[in-house]
This record gives structure tokens, C-alpha cells and sequence, in this order.
């Protein structure tokens, strides 16, 4: 029976995959025809962001008369480096050659009402499937994720504006972060607090919830697949643990696109928010349709499965251990050692996900950042091409160590602490 209800899951979840890959397949090509396949780079920015390519100048004063590099680059293409030409628009660039899109078209409505179908479809079916009580694994990880990532919303805005503009780029974490009072006012350090909340609570929700539940299922499945070849690598706990972490983070990633779509463009355009972040949603849907929010799908998926995998597996193997050689060593395990655990576990998992996800952060930060047609293939080869090379992913490193930091240690604190208050053993304990 328990065989059953997994194949169950794995059936809805292969079900699901390909209704999520269709649908993201059905907006690019369906964005490509409506809207010409191309989309002007935007000409005019926030007065306090500046282009990015000018992370490729010297600064250094140079004698009066002698040209600077800037100079060379815009007024010669061979000078251009590879970042600049990229972010640069050209003169012919700015001329329109297809009509606006200044509405939402039926196209972006239909498009809209078929992933929040698709999705709900999905959560409900995989829910259902699933085994009793799994429902307390989505509702710790909406809970957790949504509280993590709002607490520490002023250091992820540090973070952004230092990888998009470029007066923050090779400055201090403090310094960033005073330039950005000083100019917007202290407000601008909640920019995006509103997706990045209910983004959060559904990718949160998505990818705690998916992993948890596909780790047994996912576990009985490879024993078979190694007692059917005798290939003895599928039987390890360690690879139903990556991959199940590789499902839930493309999951996880399908929902939270949109939201992060919208934060990191309310970050970068601090004029852009005035109206608020439904109102700014609003904004991209009618200049952009929902191009605009999917744009940055694959970045994310760059960013996203990495962390996810990461973060998840490593939280259950360092608790796990950590457990283990207590109990080896007949230490109690008191109140404290519960919290001790996951708190150093969380820490240590922390570092990896940030450090393993960094450069497809960077880049989603970029394509997301302005309105616009940024290819994910031609930001990474202008990063890495670029006079900072393989440096340039990453920008804001530091700050989004920091970040990533907080975020992760609370949100598996959390985690851990809801499942245990729903009635679920603490990870790694047994």
C-alpha cells in the first residue's frame, strides 16, 4: 500500500513537471510571436542607478586630454568589452521596431489564469497523494520561508542595488547601505517586502513540502531501481535526498519567478514602486505582459536548485551526524542540544547554499532588474568575459552571505521548531 501511494506521488509529480514545462514552454513562444521576440532595453533609469557597464571603467583620474575608457567604448564598438556592448543599448537599439505593448492582451490573462490553474491543481493533487499529516510539512515551510526572507528584507535590498548599480558595487555593505538612506530615504530599505512575503510563503510552502514528502518515495523507488540493475550507487539515502531536492527546487522556482520578477525590479527602480508593489506587478503585466515575470525562469532555476539542494541536504546530513554522535557518545539530549543542533547545522548549511548559488543570483538580478529583453546565456558570457571574469558573479558576495545567513539559519530554526509543535520528529533525529 505505502508502495502504491508512493508511485502515487510519483506519478503526479511527473504529471505536474510536464504541465509546468509546457506552460513556461507555451508563455516563451507565445511572448516571442505577440510581442516580435524582442524587447527594447530600457533607456532611462532611477537617477540613483547607474548602468551596469560601467563596473568595466577605471576609476583612476586620468591626464585631461587623454581620452577615458568609457569615452573609447561608446564612441568605438571595438573598444566595447564584451559586459559593455551587452548592457550598452545602441543607437539603433533605441529605435522602436515593433508596436508597444501598452495593454494586457487576452493572451497575458489567459496565460495568467492557466499557471495559478496548473499550479493549484498541482498543490491540491500532490497534497492529496500524499501520506497523512504531510500537510504539516508545507504549512512549517510556507511559515518559515515567509518570515525568514521578510525579517532581513534591508539586507537583500544592500545586496541587489550593490550587484545592479554601480556607484554600490565595490563599496562596503555599511556604506551601500548609507548611500541608499541618504539618497531614497530609509523607506527604500523595505523595497519588495510585499512579494517577497507571499513569494516566500508559497516557495516555502512548495519546496519543504515536496522535498519532505518525496525523500521516502523517492528512497523506496531507487532501492528498486538498484535491486532491478544491481547497481549498488541507487540504494544510497544521500542521492534520494539530492534529487528530491533538485524536484522541489524547480518547483519551487516555477512559483516564486513571478514574485521575484516583481521584488527585484520595486529594488533596482525605486521610482518603479510609487504605486505600490500590486500596482508595480500591475506595470510589468501591461509594458511587458507576463514576458516580464517569466523572463527570469531559468536564472532562477540556476539559483534556486543549487540552494535548495544545498541548503535541504545538508541541514539533514549535519543534523543527522550531529545526533548520532551524541547518542554514540550517551549524551542527554536536553532542550539545549535541541536547539544547539539545528542552530550550528543551520549556520554551516547556510555558507554552502550561499556559496553554491551566488552566480545564479547574480545573474537573476540582472536579467530581472530593468525592463527588457537580457538573454541568461549573454549575461553569463558577458560576466564571464567581462574584466572581473569569473569575479563578476560575485558582486555583493559578502553582503549576500549575509543575507542568505540570517534567512537560512531562522528559516530552518523555524522549520524545525513547527514541525516539532505539529508533532513531527526533529530532522536528523531518527
Amino acid at each position: 500500500m505505502r508502495g502504491d501511494k508512493g508511485l502515487n506521488i510519483l506519478a503526479s509529480v511527473r504529471v505536474a513537471g510536464f504541465f509546468f514545462l509546457s506552460l513556461q514552454l507555451l508563455i516563451s513562444e507565445s511572448c516571442a510571436y505577440v510581442y516580435g521576440g524582442r524587447h527594447l532595453l530600457k533607456t532611462t533609469t532611477s537617477p540613483s542607478v547607474r548602468p551596469l557597464h560601467l563596473l568595466n571603467v577605471n576609476r583612476v583620474t586620468r591626464k585631461r586630454n587623454k581620452p577615458t575608457a568609457e569615452h573609447c567604448a561608446l564612441s568605438n564598438p571595438r573598444h566595447h568589452s564584451p559586459w559593455d556592448s551587452f548592457l550598452i543599448p545602441s543607437s539603433t537599439a533605441l529605435q522602436p521596431k515593433h508596436r508597444s505593448h501598452d495593454h494586457i492582451t487576452p493572451l497575458d490573462k489567459t496565460l495568467v489564469a492557466g499557471f495559478i490553474g496548473v499550479f493549484a491543481t498541482f498543490l491540491y493533487k500532490f497534497v492529496m497523494n500524499s501520506s497523512p499529516g504531510s500537510w504539516r510539512y508545507f504549512l512549517a515551510g510556507g511559515l518559515c520561508a515567509a518570515s525568514s526572507h521578510a525579517i532581513p528584507t534591508p539586507i537583500d535590498v544592500i545586496k541587489t542595488r550593490k550587484q545592479v548599480d554601480s556607484r554600490l558595487a565595490d563599496i562596503s555593505f555599511f556604506a551601500a547601505g548609507r548611500d541608499i538612506i541618504k539618497e531614497e530615504g530609509i523607506g527604500a530599505l523595505w523595497a519588495g517586502l510585499g512579494p517577497t512575503y507571499w513569494g516566500y510563503l508559497l516557495e516555502g510552502a512548495v519546496k519543504f513540502g515536496v522535498y519532505e514528502v518525496l525523500k521516502p518515495s523517492m528512497t523506496s523507488w531507487l532501492s528498486w531501481i538498484a535491486a532491478a540493475t544491481s547497481i549498488t550507487i541507487f540504494s544510497s539515502s544521500l542521492l534520494a535526498f539530492v534529487l528530491s531536492g533538485v524536484v522541489s527546487g524547480v518547483a519551487a522556482s516555477m512559483v516564486l519567478c513571478p514574485m521575484e520578477a516583481l521584488r527585484i525590479r520595486l529594488v533596482a527602480e525605486p521610482a518603479f514602486a510609487s504605486g505600490g508593489w500590486i500596482q508595480g506587478g500591475y506595470k510589468i503585466l501591461q509594458k511587458e505582459g507576463v514576458y516580464g515575470f517569466s523572463k527570469g525562469f531559468t536564472p532562477m532555476i540556476l539559483k534556486q536548485v543549487p540552494y535548495t539542494v544545498t541548503k535541504n541536504v545538508s541541514f539533514d546530513v549535519i543534523t543527522k551526524l550531529l545526533y548520532s554522535s551524541l547518542r554514540k557518545a550517551e549524551v542527554t539530549v536536553s532542550g539545549t542540544i535541541m536547539f544547539a543542533v539545528p542552530f550550528l547545522s543551520a549556520g554551516i548549511a547556510s555558507v554552502l547554499s550561499s556559496i553554491s548559488s551566488q552566480p545564479g543570483d547574480m545573474v537573476l538580478s540582472l536579467v530581472n532588474a530593468h525592463e527588457g529583453n537580457l538573454k541568461t546565456k549573454d549575461v553569463w558570457r558577458s560576466i564571464m568575459q567581462g574584466d572581473r571574469g569569473f569575479r563578476g558573479f560575485f558582486i555583493g558576495g559578502k553582503t549576500r552571505l549575509l543575507h542568505v545567513g540570517v534567512i537560512v539559519t531562522i528559516q530552518l530554526l523555524i522549520y524545525d521548531y513547527v514541525k516539532r509543535l505539529c508533532g513531527i520528529a526533529a530532522t536528523g533525529s531518527c
